[in-house]
Order: C-alpha cells, then structure tokens, then sequence
C-alpha cells in the first residue's frame, strides 16, 4: 500500500511538472505572436494577447508550487 502512494505521488510531481512546462512554453509562444508581423486578431485586440500570456504564466506558477509542495511530502514521507 505504500508503494502504491508513493508511486501516485511521484505521478503527481511528473504531471504538474509537465502541465507547467507546457503552459510555460504557450505564454512564450503567445508573447512573442505579439512581435511578429501578422494582419490578424493581434493588432486589433493585444490586450487579449497579453491577458492570455498572464493567464498562462500564473498557471503555470500554480502547476510549479502544486509540485513542490507533493514533492516536498513524496521527500518527507520516504525518510
């Protein structure tokens, strides 16, 4: 049974380790969508743009600190 638990709770740092990385790496595409030339959606509506790349970036955030912490009980509980 333990092994169990510390098997879903090394799962758990993956995935949120993942999830961040991901979001992280969407904010870096949408900022710099902002830069590049286009006739699209951007120049009309940045804010959205910049919106979304803050949305991404605290999400990610999220995902980091959700990590550490199940990071910090798989560390605790197998001392």
């Amino acid at each position: 049974m333990e092994d169990k638990k510390f098997k879903q709770l090394k799962d758990k740092v993956d995935d949120y380790k993942r999830f961040g990385f991901i979001l992280l790496s969407l904010s870096m595409f949408l900022f710099i969508g902002l830069f590049v030339p286009s006739e699209g959606l951007v120049k009309e509506i940045p804010g959205m743009f910049i919106g979304g790349v803050f949305v991404t970036l605290i999400l990610a955030t999220i995902s980091h600190r959700i990590a550490i912490k199940a990071e910090k009980q798989l560390y605790e509980e197998s001392h």
